[in-house]
């Protein structure tokens, strides 16, 4: 049996390369206006009422990240059911940024299981995420 290979999209690379640049400038462009924002936020605050702010800025962090998290594995649990449907990987349809070969049958519904196994571990890790946030949020009262 042939081997078959899903090529490349170069406009989506195009794109992904793009998106990943400006990521990277909005991320140093955020720390460069947000440390001297910091700096004269917390210069203006008694040390507990700093702490408080920064304890309740990393409860919100926690919270936004086991959210996220949660997302994602919602994610990976509909690629692994549209795999199981499919027998195939890719799926039909998907662009893909490099040269991939199909799988088909058994090895496609392994990759399946391997993003089913990742769902659980991501849910384990929001509910780490949330039990986190919610210690952080119980600190403050």
């Amino acid at each position: 049996m042939a081997e078959e290979i899903l090529r490349a999209d170069q406009r989506l690379r195009r794109i992904a390369n793009i998106v990943a640049v400006l990521g990277v400038f909005a991320a140093l462009t955020l720390m460069w206006v947000f440390k001297p924002w910091l700096n004269q936020r917390l210069g203006t605050m008694t040390n507990h009422a700093a702490v408080i702010a920064l304890q309740r800025g990393v409860a919100y962090g926690l919270l936004c990240q086991g959210l996220c998290t949660l997302l994602v594995s919602g994610y990976c649990a509909r690629l692994a059911t549209r795999i199981q449907q499919q027998h195939r990987w890719p799926l039909e349809g998907a662009r893909v940024l490099k040269d991939t070969l199909v799988r088909r049958g058994e090895a496609a519904l392994r990759v399946g299981r391997l993003f089913n196994i990742a769902a659980v571990t991501l849910v384990a890790l929001a509910a780490v995420l949330g039990l986190l946030s919610w210690n952080a949020f119980s600190a403050l009262r």
